[in-house]
């Protein structure tokens, strides 16, 4: 009798699914943009232009934990990065000097390491 308890007990819990409690989330992280302006609309255009390269689009962060042990927890979650902590980013590597006005030649620095 002692035996067929525990044996039963494993038997419906592992017939019910691979968790018990089950889990699954995604958190978007975002903020407000970085006020900026541009020198001239060459500056503004290579930038922007710049920003939504293949290579600079990849600069997407995500981050992943799961937390699995197994017939009883399966947790999971994931935390994605917004376009604007993106762009953020891409201002204050193209505004060198901080003034928050982007200048023709810092935009075409940028522009240039984006490309690399």
């Amino acid at each position: 009798m002692k035996l067929i308890l525990p044996v039963s007990l494993l038997a419906l819990v592992w017939g019910t699914t691979s968790g018990c409690i089950s889990t699954d989330r995604t958190y978007y992280r975002d903020a407000e943009r970085i006020k900026v302006s541009f020198e001239n609309d060459a500056a503004g255009r290579m930038f922007y232009e710049a920003l939504s390269k293949p290579a600079g689009a990849n600069r997407r962060s995500e981050s992943k934990t799961q937390i699995s042990i197994p017939i009883i927890l399966d947790h999971k979650e994931r935390t994605v990065d917004g376009d604007n902590i993106l762009f953020n980013d891409a201002v204050r590597r193209c505004d060198s000097n901080g003034d928050g006005k982007i200048t023709e030649l810092e935009a075409r620095i940028y522009s240039e390491t984006v490309a690399k």
